[in-house]
């Protein structure tokens, strides 16, 4: 289950509308709480501020610290000022950020850790350039990792890698300022913060759930799309005609629902890979409060997923090394040429597709959804694709187009059933597809032709750069010259 956490409630309007709208967990940015002001007589405590139903969370505001362009020692004030705060507010919090300040350096970060120990609320934030290496290290010894937007959007094998670390290791990975459905969907995230729900109020988006998925459109778009979302709207129980006014409060609401709608979708969808096993690792907040004394946090969950330490590296035998089962390879012999320049036959190694599959049910992430499903098997499909001959490409082409053509067809029915409206996307697939049928008819086509380049420097040919006036006149001469006679005029004017 990945639950959404709602940012920006160190601003009390935002706090009471999320309130108003059914939301219980959301995140405290201690740095945003500073700049709005602190009480001066009174310590700050979550409990007298937020309704006993909602989950808190807190963010150090790092982010915010480092733009700021602080001192090292301001850095460092702040640091201490935070872990106050948390201390204050331990009991009520669910959990809090690190101050993973890049300006002081991840030495200091994991110094100023230290101070928490194991504690089981606290969330240490990986960044990808800190290396894989120490991600799997963190994995064995915290058990919340966070990881913030721009490492989830440029690590291309961070769903891999976290998957088979939360395989390995009794570790929960938390996301940092990302919303975007597609990063939840693959990565095994079990909490995501975001401040996309207040983009209507701040940038004038357009946030709303379709009914299947959650759909975002600029401030540009927002007169053409809102007016197609009326069912939507107003079952949900908002003002369609506030929302298509541009009302801004109206719009955020919507977003808030949107996204509220999401967490329920995700939800039920890892609900559906779920094995029935349940284990409750809730601490008490009174003994939780006891970490640091040293002892040891209860856990009732099953003997396989207890942390345990990382197994020493073990050099593989070289026979049992073997080629990557993406590829096949076939050796080809082929002319080469030697460091003398003469040709010699030579074996080359040439990758093919072997259709083989890698993929397991436990770790594939449409599961959820797949109806081949079956936990501790490898996956149920293949696709023997072959493409070495035109009609093969063809006919790989031409199934394309009948899947796309299939996609069209049903965004167009959509586009119907919203109202007519011309949706941007539909318009965009259709394109697409002319593409592709552009690109299978200039593959049926026959292009085979001679192409004959002249070139012409000059008005005379060959006699005439030999020759020059001579030439002219032999041309104009009626009777041609017999083969004597040219020979004599060519001997005349090689000796002159």
């Amino acid at each position: 289950m990945t639950e959404l956490i709602f940012g920006g409630v160190e601003i009390p309007s935002n706090r009471t509308l999320l309130e108003r709208n059914n939301v219980d967990n959301v995140m405290l940015n201690y740095w945003g709480l500073r700049k709005r002001g602190l009480p001066k007589t009174k310590p700050y405590l979550i409990g007298e501020h937020f309704f006993p139903y909602m989950k808190v969370w807190v963010d150090s505001g790092a982010v915010q610290a480092d733009k700021a362009n602080l001192s090292i020692q301001e850095l460092e004030e702040y640091s201490a000022d935070y872990e106050e705060f948390i201390a204050l507010n331990y009991d009520r919090i669910e959990g809090f950020v690190e101050f993973d300040s890049q300006v002081l350096g991840l030495p200091r970060i994991q110094q100023n850790r230290m101070v928490y120990e194991n504690d089981p609320k606290l969330w240490v934030v990986w960044h990808e350039s800190y290396g894989q290496m120490l991600l799997q290290r963190w994995a064995s010894e915290y058990q919340n990792v966070a990881i913030p937007y721009d490492t989830v959007e440029s690590s291309l094998s961070l769903a891999s890698a976290t998957r088979s670390l939360q395989a390995k290791y009794n570790v929960t990975f938390h996301a940092l300022a990302v919303a975007k459905p597609d990063n939840l969907r693959q990565i095994p995230f079990a909490s995501a913060t975001t401040l996309s729900w207040l983009s209507p109020m701040r940038r004038g988006e357009t946030i709303i759930w379709d009914g299947t998925k959650l759909v975002r459109y600029p401030k540009k778009m927002k007169a053409q799309a809102r007016v197609r979302y009326k069912s939507q709207v107003t079952s949900a129980g908002l003002d369609f005609d506030k929302f298509v006014s541009d009302d801004t409060l109206e719009a955020t609401k919507v977003a808030i629902w949107s996204y509220l709608q999401l967490e329920k979708m995700m939800s039920k969808d890892r609900s559906k890979s779920n094995d029935g096993k349940v284990s409750d690792n809730s601490e008490d907040t009174l003994y939780t409060g006891l970490m640091n004394l040293g002892l040891n946090a209860s856990d009732n969950s099953g003997s396989e997923v207890q942390r345990t330490a990382p197994n020493e590296v073990v050099k593989r035998d070289p026979q049992e090394v073997t080629n990557l089962p993406v590829f096949g390879y076939q050796m080809k012999t082929i002319v080469d040429s030697d460091e003398n320049g003469n040709d010699i036959l030579a074996q080359v190694s040439v990758p093919h597709s072997t259709g083989v599959s890698m993929r397991q049910c436990n770790t594939c992430f449409v599961s959820a959804n797949c109806p081949a499903f079956k936990p501790d098997n490898e996956c149920a499909y293949s696709f023997p694709v072959e493409v070495k001959t035109r009609e093969q490409l063809k006919a790989l082409l031409t199934a394309i187009i009948e899947m796309q053509a299939e996609r069209v067809g049903f965004m167009r029915f959509t586009e119907e059933l919203s109202g007519g409206y011309a949706d941007p996307n539909t318009s965009q697939e259709m394109d697409r597809l002319f593409k592709l049928v552009k690109a299978v008819k200039e593959l049926e086509e026959n292009k085979e032709f001679i192409r004959i380049t002249a070139e012409r420097q000059s008005s005379g040919g060959v006699l005439s750069a030999i020759f020059g006036d001579r030439a002219q006149a032999l041309r104009e001469m009626e009777q041609p010259l017999n083969e004597d006679q040219t020979t004599m005029i060519i001997r005349q004017s090689i000796e002159d």
